[in-house]
């Protein structure tokens, strides 16, 4: 029993060493904290990420004590890499350039060329409530402080506070998930949305551009960037994109 207990203090002495050996390694700047896997990525249809060919573009981390303000560089540390690519069917979106995560793709209808995105997912990362109700799992209401947002799915067109907003095609039902063209977001929410496509933003003011392919930024006045696009963070100097 007394060798048993002898053990046990022993690697406990070990490993407090150990720890102590390693954070001196770290103030001096040997060894470094170790991170998950956070890079630029491909967005596959299954839902997958793969790293993604930036071709030789680095972009250094996040430095908070450069100048920024505590706030703001906590937010650039959540930003979608401006790098992350998605792909000609699947883009990838953020919102207050964040990404946003999906069960179901954003996707590129062929038929009409109209970009669909899970209603669910965008409204509740723009800070709304989305409801159905069960005995009429066809309707969905929308609700965020001044904003109320009543649809059919199948429906080309919307009650946005008591105004008629048509959808340039009807919402759909993909694997239980309502999808609606991104111009409706745009149009009902009040955002600003940038298109980048193979060639870069569709707003030339955003050029040039070094970052992903197929993407959409959603820009809301209420969140933390407000409504500016990035053409108007262009014009403005105000590029702290990452």
């Amino acid at each position: 029993m007394f060798m048993k207990r002898w053990s046990y203090r022993k690697v406990a002495t070990r490993v407090a060493a150990t720890l102590v050996a390693f954070g001196t390694l770290i103030s001096v700047g040997l060894v470094g904290p170790q991170t998950a896997y956070a890079g630029p990525c491909v967005v596959m249809p299954d839902g997958s990420c793969k790293p993604a060919n930036t071709d030789g573009i680095i972009r250094d981390p996040i430095d908070a004590t450069k100048n920024w303000d505590p706030r703001v560089a906590d937010e650039m540390k959540k930003d979608m890499s401006q790098l992350t690519s998605g792909t000609p069917e699947h883009p990838v979106v953020a919102v207050d350039r964040k990404q946003v995560h999906f069960d179901v793709l954003p996707w590129v209808n062929p038929a009409t060329n109209r970009t669909l995105v899970p209603i669910r997912f965008v409204s509740e990362a723009l800070g709304a409530k989305v409801t159905w109700v069960e005995e009429r799992p066809d309707e969905v209401l929308i609700e965020r402080p001044g904003l109320r947002i009543f649809f059919r799915i199948g429906d080309n067109k919307a009650d946005v506070n008591g105004k008629t907003v048509y959808m340039d095609q009807p919402s759909i039902l993909v694997n239980d998930r309502t999808l609606v063209p991104l111009r409706f977001i745009s149009e009902a929410f009040g955002c600003k949305v940038d298109w980048v496509g193979a060639d870069g933003p569709d707003d030339p003011r955003a050029h040039p551009w070094d970052g992903g392919k197929y993407q959409i930024w959603i820009w809301a006045p209420w969140m933390f960037w407000g409504n500016y696009s990035l053409g108007d963070r262009r014009e403005a100097g105000n590029w702290n994109l990452h």
